[in-house]
């Protein structure tokens, strides 16, 4: 049983060490996944307000488009 915790110990790196070294261990992991977090969060701001420009400039030349057609198609037959 004692290797059993002493790998468990090993893998999440604190073996060695006393329990006010594992707390402080546990801290610094609960503050790095929050950075990480912020930093996804931050990513996907990002990258969908960038597809959101692409798609706007995207859909305005489409509509501007459409436009063009419905407006020639006016002047082409009249009634």
């Amino acid at each position: 049983m004692s290797s059993l915790i002493r790998r468990f110990l090993v893998l999440f790196r604190l073996a060695g060490t006393g329990r006010r070294r594992a707390s402080s261990v546990l801290k610094s992991r609960r503050g790095q996944t929050a950075v990480e977090y912020l930093l996804v969060t931050v990513a996907l701001t990002i990258a969908f307000s960038s597809i959101y420009r692409v798609l706007q400039w995207y859909l305005t030349n489409q509509f501007r488009q459409g436009g063009e057609i419905i407006l020639r198609m006016y002047k082409e037959t009249p009634w």
